[in-house]
């Protein structure tokens, strides 16, 4: 029976996802367990240090007990957000069906340490987003692409008050913690957000939708490197996040939603094609296994006449990894011929410098020379 064989098909799949989500659940679970054995180590190694070494730097057993009240804040704050998505009845916020009860699909074992380093990440990505810390390397990549897509995608007047013309539609793939998003319907487009990291949606949907004042909660995303630090403060410093409150900073209701799914698989539908006005791709375009397939489904979407703002650089995730993996990196020479024999017309482009997730404190400073271009589809 060719329904039973599709229904077994879904259920298999939903089956695979909620596995998915629960190795995730597990390594932000153990995120603490696995740096106090960081925080171990720094311990025994200064145990190892003669007596005249260690009466040269004794505040670093007091380093060492700050440090640990640091790892436990991040976790608090991790079991609170994870928490935020179990089933409940007695209030409004609305989980999302891919993340309810996430805690109850959580994996069973050691989670892969390479799994607690995405953990870290996430936290420098908090940081980023929603810290007033972040708001210069905000300003690099983030308010460059929006200051260009009000020039050239402006905001018709009559749509200030909700009558008149639609506002422009606006795509935003790998949207990470969603401030981009965010920012943008601020600014009175119809914007969705599009992520496949279980990782990324379970943070942002904690953010967007579950915090209640500015600065309600305090993580410590520096705490994990000892190397590099000019002074302890910097590596023990508290971030409060978030800087604003992204229900109450004026977006009005129907101008943002959040799409979860891989970006070829969800955007490359029919019902998808030549549906936006614009798609902006902000440190994305790298995290392709082929980029030429995110660019032929950036054409698709677009109306003609649409608009594509890219800004970032061309560090391919999928680069180093195992040798089977595929992986197409191509230089930004030719990403540039494909866009324009795929039928883009370049109205701008130059380079700029951007950070990302940088510790603005640290003796070690990485600046990425960025790919910052405005394309039109002919």
């Amino acid at each position: 029976n060719v329904d039973d064989d599709v229904t077994a098909l879904a259920e298999a799949e939903e089956q695979e996802e909620k596995q998915a989500l629960g190795r995730i659940v597990r390594a932000f679970m153990q995120y603490e367990e696995y740096l106090v054995f960081q925080v171990e180590r720094w311990e025994r190694n200064f145990e190892r240090m003669s007596t005249k070494h260690q009466e040269w730097v004794p505040h670093l057993p007091k380093k060492y007990v700050d440090a640990r009240d640091c790892i436990r804040n991040n976790q608090t704050f991790i079991e609170t957000m994870i928490g935020g998505f179990d089933a409940r009845d007695d209030d409004d916020i609305a989980v999302p069906p891919h993340l309810a009860n996430a805690r109850s699909w959580m994996a069973a074992g050691r989670a892969p340490a390479g799994d607690v380093e995405k953990v870290k990440y996430v936290l420098k990505n908090l940081a980023r987003d929603w810290s007033q810390e972040g708001e210069v390397e905000r300003a690099q990549s983030y308010g460059l692409v929006l200051e260009e897509l009000q020039r050239v995608l402006p905001v018709p007047d009559a749509t200030s008050d909700g009558n008149g013309a639609s506002p422009p539609s606006v795509l935003v793939p790998g949207t990470g913690l969603g401030r981009l998003v965010l920012e943008t319907a601020r600014l009175g487009y119809q914007c969705q957000g599009n992520e496949f990291s279980y990782y990324m949606l379970l943070a942002s949907s904690f953010i967007l939708n579950q915090t209640s004042y500015e600065h309600e909660y305090t993580i410590h995303p520096w705490i994990h490197t000892s190397c590099n630090v000019i002074a302890d403060m910097d590596q023990l410093r508290p971030v409060p996040i978030p800087d604003i409150l992204p229900g109450e900073c004026g977006v009005r209701p129907g101008l943002m939603s959040m799409c979860a799914g891989d970006f070829l698989e969800v955007y490359g539908d029919a019902s998808q094609q030549e549906q936006w006005d614009c798609v902006i791709t902000c440190y994305f375009l790298d995290t392709a296994h082929n980029i030429i397939e995110y660019m032929e489904t950036i054409y698709g979407v677009l109306r003609k006449g649409g608009i594509w703002i890219n800004l970032g650089p061309l560090l391919y995730h999928w680069a180093d990894m195992a040798e089977d993996e595929f992986s197409v990196e191509l230089c930004l020479k030719d990403v540039e011929h494909i866009a324009i024999n795929m039928g883009f017309r370049c109205l701008q482009k130059r380079m700029v410098p951007s950070t990302y997730t940088a510790d603005n404190r640290s003796m070690l400073q990485s600046m990425y020379l960025c790919a910052f271009w405005t394309m039109m589809k002919e």
